[in-house]
């Protein structure tokens, strides 16, 4: 379909949803015990700065990386996912533990050896680095089970690795904690064996790992754990990498029991990772370090990743990664349509801060035609809910609210066809009697009331019920210009400028103007008659009544202007 764009980056969007509701499996996408994952971050460090501290990032890690299969039971079993696939979704930070045998190292947890090499983890993660050089892993090594068949130390065999030809390129040798610049296309190790010499002091970082959850009873104190050392991460120095382990285990609990909870006997014990995917999507953490977790879900995966769209400046493109996050970490947002729209608020705001954000919690049956200007995010349905968020280069409108509702009331009449068809019609002929700046409209029918829908009234907004369906406007992004009204407080018939005006009448505004807003870098000379004659003011502001302005009276009596910009925005 073909419209009119306002700008060259804005966007006509139409939305018609009337579909069936997908199930939220693992409610918030905290949990995953799969070989497969709903996420895909490969090379998402692309879109932050390179002057970055790597203790600046939010960075999901995996604890005992390699215990993706069950070679010892469900009490050694960590993971579900391969370690390319672990790197593809967006994991930077592994854990890998090396039993020292042979000259070699081989991967255990504890006794049990999970059937791969330390070959095996540097090439995969090498092969990873060279296909996305943007990013960089972070790979404690530590020392692991007992030693057998050793002519020399855990950190001689290490050297061994780290000198071979095809690994040492990629090896970083620093002990600092870098910028992400000088660790793009590098592992970054954290030295849990030798002392700091081989990179990162383990030592030296701020860790939470009090793994031991005795009992399903006592998930709930591991989580509290963690969720004291984000606060303490978030408080802490900006040069320290603080590190927190979600991971825990016993033979009470098992570690995929602490990570997504279990119900026995009708008692639902609650999984850390649950815990944490509502504490960082309800925006309580602004920076949450190394985060080394079991059985990570992407909405988990992705509600860290979140925290490093923080690091952007507000006036910065949003990177492409931010579809899927918002996507994955609407799982976790429920309730009514107002819980809903409360909980968009809280991350977004957190998220992705100083932007005009718009945020919709829509339950079916709903249709929408809407401007956005480059970026807009759509859930999945989810319990017949959809949640839709846009951020708009301002919120500002200069249409009067009374204004507007005179002129949508007066359309409704003449709209026809179901939800789809009235917002689109609508939308078209709000945008072309008002095309400078854009609009949203939404239409549902039957709504009742916040349980079925929720939104916000950003710019000037109007609502109305009308028959069967209700209708919700919203003006917002006008452009630049000078604007006159015909009422006082910006209200009645509007009228843009950006160029001088000999005489008003030639626009049906003579003898009309009763206040003013003045948007961007323009200035406007006002005169009571033809082509900049008689008496005059000038204005660089909005003002809200002429009368007010020295000189006067002023109202309806302008019958010339002159615009002429002041600078450049």
């Amino acid at each position: 379909m073909s419209k009119p764009c306002l700008r060259s980056l804005v966007v006509l969007l139409v939305l018609s949803l009337f579909l069936p509701g997908m199930p939220a499996f693992a409610r918030g996408r905290y949990y995953n015990h799969s070989g497969s994952i709903e996420t895909s971050h490969p090379s998402w460090m692309r879109w932050i700065s390179s002057s970055t501290s790597l203790a600046a990032l939010s960075l999901p890690g995996t604890h005992d990386t390699m215990a993706y299969q069950s070679y010892g039971g469900d009490l050694t079993q960590t993971q579900s996912l391969d370690l390319r696939t672990q790197l593809d979704a967006g994991i930077r930070a592994v854990d890998i533990r090396c039993r020292h045998i042979g000259d070699r190292f081989t991967i255990h947890h504890g006794v049990v050896y999970l059937h791969v090499n330390f070959d095996d983890v540097l090439q995969t993660t090498i092969q990873f680095l060279q296909a996305n050089p943007t990013e960089t892993v972070v790979m404690r090594v530590k020392k692991e089970h007992t030693e057998e068949d050793v002519t020399r130390s855990f950190a001689q065999t290490f050297e061994w690795y780290r000198n071979r030809p095809e690994y040492n390129p990629y090896l970083w040798r620093g002990s600092h904690v870098p910028t992400l610049g000088e660790v793009r296309g590098k592992i970054v190790v954290l030295d849990d064996f030798g002392g700091g010499t081989y990179g990162i002091p383990w030592g030296a970082l701020d860790l939470q790992d009090d793994w031991t959850v005795s009992q399903l009873a006592d998930i709930d104190d591991k989580w509290n754990k963690v969720r004291a050392h984000l606060d303490r991460t978030q408080s802490g120095s900006s040069s320290k990498l603080f590190v927190n382990f979600l991971s825990g285990s016993s033979a009470m609990a098992y570690p995929r029991h602490v990570a997504g909870g279990i119900n026995i006997l009708g008692i639902d014990y609650r999984g850390v990772n649950d815990y944490a995917v509502d504490h960082l999507v309800g925006g309580w953490a602004q920076r949450a370090g190394v985060m080394m977790m079991d059985f990570p879900g992407a909405g988990l995966i992705d509600a860290i990743l979140a925290l490093n769209v923080r690091l952007l400046p507000s006036s910065a493109q949003l990177p492409t990664d931010f579809n899927l996050i918002f996507k994955n970490t609407a799982y976790t947002i429920g309730g009514d349509a107002e819980s809903r729209w409360y909980g968009l608020q809280a991350f977004l705001s957190n998220a992705a801060p100083g932007r005009s954000w718009h945020f919709m919690a829509l339950k079916r049956e709903w249709a929408g035609w809407m401007h956005h200007e480059g970026a807009f995010y759509q859930s999945d349905s989810m319990d017949d809910f959809t949640h839709i968020a846009f951020p708009s280069r301002t919120v500002t409108s200069v249409v009067g609210p009374a204004y507007l509702a005179g002129y949508v009331n007066g359309q409704l009449g003449s709209l026809s066809g179901g939800s789809g068809e009235r917002a689109q019609q609508l939308h078209g002929r709000l945008s072309s009697r008002f095309p400078f700046q854009l609009w949203s409209v939404v239409v549902k029918r039957t709504p009742g009331g916040l349980s079925n829908w929720a939104y916000a009234d950003y710019g000037r907004g109007y609502k109305v019920s009308s028959g069967d369906y209700i209708y919700a406007v919203q003006g917002y992004s006008a452009a630049d210009g000078v604007y006159l009204h015909e009422h006082g407080q910006q209200e009645g018939n509007v009228v843009q400028l950006t160029s001088s005006v000999g005489f008003l009448g030639d626009l049906g505004f003579n003898d009309l103007l009763s206040s003013v807003t003045v948007l961007g870098p323009y200035q406007a000379t006002l005169c009571e008659h033809s082509y900049q004659s008689g008496r005059c003011f000038n204005t660089s502001r909005s003002v809200t009544d002429i009368n007010s302005v020295a000189g006067g009276p002023w109202n309806d009596v302008i019958s010339s202007v002159t615009v002429s910009r002041t600078g450049v925005r």
